[in-house]
């Protein structure tokens, strides 16, 4: 489940785990297959396979206009989710040289109607909308309301800076999310700026867990940890209007 990959070996093996990322793709991490729910019940694998929630790889590809975040797993259920039944979660840190600008997430399912419709941490409810299929989306700014009395849940509260469409490849086996760049921009807060992998908080920088409305860290997933460059700096991938 923890992998810290470096040069040429984490090279190899990039390629054979996303074999269906794009040549200009930026793989920031990859995880062995057959290890979801590990940290709970090592038989468990399968369950998670089935769901779609076994993680092997993510990457990240820069267009024009649009970023690209792939989420690879070792197999995804007809016709490319289980409604409600499974999220992912990856979580950013937008930067500038050593600044971090902000720290934002990807969250979504392949239907996630629940909190798409109506999801008040984002202060997207009142009124209910039609969050659309396979809605994945783009939060920050985030903050913990610790006002309740113990031992009522605390929730975390995000802006939301976009709503966007992810294309779930059965037979591929992967998730892909187009961010627009300038929903990135907004939440940078200025044009030029590096994308790299954050804190998610169930371990690592990318996560995929069962959940209908919230997810417990005690179930069992599977998350991924960042892999690093050569010279152990964080992969970042450059985006934006740099000049």
């Amino acid at each position: 489940m923890r992998k810290l990959l470096i040069a040429g070996a984490f090279a190899a093996l990039s390629a054979l785990v996303m074999p269906s990322a794009h040549a200009d793709a930026t793989v920031f991490g990859v995880d062995d297959a057959g290890d979801w729910g590990a940290a709970v019940d090592p038989e468990l694998a399968p369950v998670g396979g089935a769901l779609g929630q076994d993680l092997i790889g993510a990457s990240v590809e820069a267009g024009e206009g649009v970023v690209n975040f792939t989420i690879a797993v070792t197999e995804l259920p007809a016709p490319g989710g289980m409604p409600e039944a499974s999220r992912y979660t990856w979580n950013m840190d937008l930067v500038d040289g050593d600044e971090t600008l902000n720290h934002i997430e990807l969250d979504g399912k392949f239907t996630n109607y629940s909190r798409g419709t109506c999801d008040p941490t984002a202060g997207t409810c009142p009124p209910p909308r039609d969050p659309g299929a396979a809605p994945f989306f783009l939060r920050g700014n985030c903050a913990t309301n610790t006002t309740l009395p113990s031992p009522a849940p605390q929730f975390t509260f995000c802006q939301e800076f976009a709503k966007i469409e992810a294309s779930f490849d059965q037979a591929a086996g992967t998730i892909t999310i187009p961010v627009p760049l300038s929903a990135l921009t907004v939440a940078a807060e200025q044009d030029c700026f590096g994308i790299a992998a954050g804190t998610n908080i169930f371990g690592g920088f990318l996560s995929a867990a069962p959940s209908a409305f919230l997810t417990s860290g005690a179930m069992p997933m599977d998350f991924m940890e960042a892999s690093f460059n050569e010279d152990a700096t964080p992969i970042t991938v450059t985006v934006g209007d740099c000049g």
